[in-house]
């Protein structure tokens, strides 16, 4: 009946794969320092290769726990190393954890504070906006102002046009009327006058009024 590995050979394999492991580990510790605001390419490989390998280790350490416990002869430095790597590996997928928090910490703080830029940003655009829209309504108030000043004053030079046009004709009439008193036979001539052309007009339209008959009845 052939025999599996070794203690020995898959111990090397787990030797192996912890250097592998830190090495990993050290270039992942890298993002945690210059962290971005999303994850680059690099940094999920990475993450995938880190969690592979510890898994991979994780596998290899149990079947070193397996041989030990098949072999109840098992050396005392044997279980010794054992323990040993289970400790390291624990220790790794820990490091592991915490690297993969922090940089996420420092993601998540950049992105708030790249947030709170914006918003900062956004509220210095909205605030000129704001000043802006407010100078140009008094602007147009002021303009307003004025165009209603100036049809007011224009108003009053009209009505005070007017006053002074009836001040002129009230005069002319009372002058009218004082050189009518003043003239004798006047008021008799123009109230002769008046009832001629009434006269006439009365004539006139009885003529008309005649033609008019006769047109009709003779058409």
């Amino acid at each position: 009946m052939s025999k599996g590995p070794s203690f020995v050979t898959i111990r090397s394999e787990v030797i192996s794969l912890e250097s592998k492991a830190d090495s990993l580990l050290s270039k992942y510790s890298s993002f945690a320092q210059t962290t971005s605001s999303e994850a680059t390419g690099q940094e999920k490989k990475l993450d995938v290769q880190i969690e592979n390998v510890l898994q991979r280790t994780q596998d290899v350490v149990e079947k070193l726990r397996n041989i030990c416990n098949d072999n109840n002869d098992i050396s005392t430095t044997k279980l010794t190393q054992l323990s040993r790597h289970a400790e390291i590996l624990q220790d790794h997928w820990k490091n592991f954890r915490n690297i993969r928090s922090s940089i996420q910490q420092e993601r998540n703080r950049l992105n708030l504070l790249f947030s709170v830029k914006n918003d900062i940003e956004q509220q210095k655009f909205l605030d000129t906006n704001e000043d802006e829209y407010i100078q140009n309504e008094a602007r147009r108030v002021d303009q307003s102002h004025n165009l209603v000043d100036r049809l007011i004053a224009q108003a009053l030079e009209t009505r005070d046009q007017f006053n002074s046009q009836s001040n002129l004709l009230h005069s002319a009439n009372n002058r009218m009327l004082q050189t009518i008193q003043r003239i004798p036979g006047l008021n008799q001539l123009i109230a002769k006058i008046n009832t001629r052309r009434r006269k006439n007009a009365l004539i006139l339209s009885s003529v008309i009024t005649i033609c008019f008959l006769i047109l009709f009845f003779t058409w």
